[in-house]
């Protein structure tokens, strides 16, 4: 490999990412049900604008979790639904909190959202983080193991 190819594969590999958050979490397969929500709930457009923005992103895990009967009511009110999914957006990039340093991070709907980290893992609220800094075009994913509650948030 000549040393501007060298170059250029360089940039791009550090370079701006082509996909938005929503294309993102579409290409990764445990945030199938994410993704689907997003559709649902009418958040594409918020979710593809330039940002940047930290998604707290539920696994398909996560909302297994849900009891049927409650994920499909949630599912069937998309202002319901809309609302949850913004209580896990919050404006600007937010990097995994430090060890022992907590900290409070304010999402697009709902209560902050306190941010832990320890010898056990990074966490969001009661969320363990499963997976951080998925990056995309206009902001950073965060997989998280619960689908966080604004109706519970501290």
């Amino acid at each position: 490999m000549k040393k501007s190819e060298k170059q250029t594969a360089k940039k791009v590999a550090e370079g701006p990412y082509a996909e938005s958050l929503v294309e993102m979490s579409a290409s990764i397969p445990r945030l199938q049900a994410f993704t689907a929500a997003i559709s649902t709930a009418g958040l594409g457009a918020l979710l593809q604008a330039e940002g940047p923005f930290t998604i707290f992103a539920p696994t398909d895990h996560a909302f297994d979790k849900i009891p049927k009967a409650e994920r499909a009511a949630l599912l069937g009110d998309s202002a319901r639904l809309a609302d949850l999914l913004r209580h896990h957006v919050v404006s600007g990039r937010v990097k995994a909190p430090r060890i022992e340093k907590s900290r409070k991070v304010t999402p697009v709907f709902g209560e902050p959202l306190k941010l832990t980290a320890s010898d056990k893992g990074f966490h969001v609220d009661e969320a363990r983080i499963v997976k951080t800094n998925i990056r995309a075009s206009n902001g950073v994913i965060h997989a998280i193991d619960t689908v966080l509650d604004p109706r519970a948030a501290s």
